[in-house]
């Protein structure tokens, strides 16, 4: 199989020039290039170019997909908008980096994956649109992402003899049971447990939508304050409303009494992973006792209709056609579950005989009956 690697790169605070438009277009002639994305697609060699270079100069975010499994996804943030400190605590592994850019102003979320079992053949186009949201709630203090990563990476370190089983989990954010769109499809690019991410959600709690109203602390910020928002408005600073608000937050938080965050005790990754195990059985029960359900509730049904059943098996069989053959099998396999519960074996298999001394020389339906077990 060939190989296939592909990388996006998408502008969301400001559009490229004309002239950063061209700079990029040069990188390959397989450059897919916009104002607001650029995109590339290889089948054979390598892109030359540093992505995370381009990713500080030009853009915001980056997708790149390999069809051996590796997945990454990076996002470049203004570091006034995102709380380091706290982000740094779901970095497990390598699999899940900060660092500053160069010149202090940004921050590089990275998550980088390499798993054997996603190696297969996806297309790249259209999974960064489905993610891009993902930058936003970093930049809205909404760590979801980092926490799913770090299930994803736990679970690897732990396999790899990277970390202990003991290690502790970081802060559980808020709204693991209610994923944004963005996240839903984070968890499918990063093919994470759903059995690991059940349990966490588990000592998740409830995100609430309600913003408290902070007009009425315009009023109390310093009026120098006020003119400086006022100037770097004019001159369309991005992310200002965000910038204001977190501000006036703090004025708001400074005035009133600090609520006491509830406290949930830490668990190891060894937890979750027997958590998730007994998850995963739990979940497999339930589906076969709603599997059963149904199945009994098909036969009773079939029972009501058993003799206009066994008159469709026979014109079935004067077909002498392949698909005909197995429509006819499929209602033999259900008549002899029915005659099983209600423990009536030996009328059915006297009809089976029949059967079998009938079209003793249809070798196709006769393979087909012993293939089930009917005679």
């Amino acid at each position: 199989m060939s190989e296939y690697q592909y990388y996006e790169f998408q502008a969301v605070d400001r559009p490229l020039t004309a002239d950063q438009q061209a700079k990029v277009a040069t990188l390959s002639s397989r450059a897919h290039v916009t104002a607001h994305m650029a995109s590339f697609v290889y089948n054979y060699g390598d892109f030359p170019g540093d992505p995370e270079q381009l990713l500080r100069d030009y853009f915001d975010a980056m997708l790149y997909m390999a069809n051996w499994g590796a997945r990454r996804l990076m996002f470049r943030i203004p570091g006034a908008l995102i709380d380091t400190k706290q982000a740094k605590l779901y970095c497990i592994s390598e699999d899940i980096d900060l660092r500053q850019t160069p010149n202090k102003q940004h921050v590089i979320v990275d998550l980088e994956f390499n798993d054997e079992e996603q190696a297969e053949w996806t297309e790249g186009e259209g999974w960064l649109d489905a993610l891009i949201a993902l930058r936003e709630e970093l930049i809205q203090g909404d760590f979801r992402v980092l926490y799913l990563a770090w299930l994803k990476a736990a679970a690897i370190a732990v396999e790899m003899e990277d970390i202990a089983e003991d290690t502790l989990e970081p802060p559980v954010p808020a709204g693991l049971g209610q994923l944004s769109p963005a996240l839903k499809t984070l968890v499918r690019f990063l093919d994470i447990d759903e059995a690991l991410l059940a349990v966490a959600a588990q000592q998740s709690e409830k995100r609430h939508q309600e913003s408290p109203q902070l007009e009425p602390w315009i009023a109390q910020l310093p009026a120098a304050e006020q003119h400086d928002f006022l100037v770097r408005l004019s001159r369309g600073e991005p992310n200002l409303s965000l910038l204001l608000r977190r501000r006036l937050q703090e004025l708001a938080a400074e005035t009133q009494p600090h609520e006491r965050e509830a406290e949930t005790g830490r668990r190891t990754v060894a937890a979750l992973r027997e958590a998730a195990t007994v998850w995963r059985h739990q979940q497999q029960a339930a589906e076969q006792r709603q599997a059963a359900l149904a199945r009994q509730r098909h036969l009773e049904a079939l029972a009501a209709r058993e003799p206009q059943v066994w008159q469709e098996i026979e014109a079935l069989l004067e077909e002498k056609k392949a698909h005909a053959y197995d429509s006819a099998v499929a209602l033999l396999v259900d008549l002899r579950d029915l005659a099983t519960s209600r423990g009536d074996m030996a009328c059915f298999q006297q009809r089976m005989a029949d059967i079998e001394r009938t079209y003793s020389n249809r070798s196709a339906l006769l393979r087909r009956m012993r293939q089930f077990r009917l005679i």
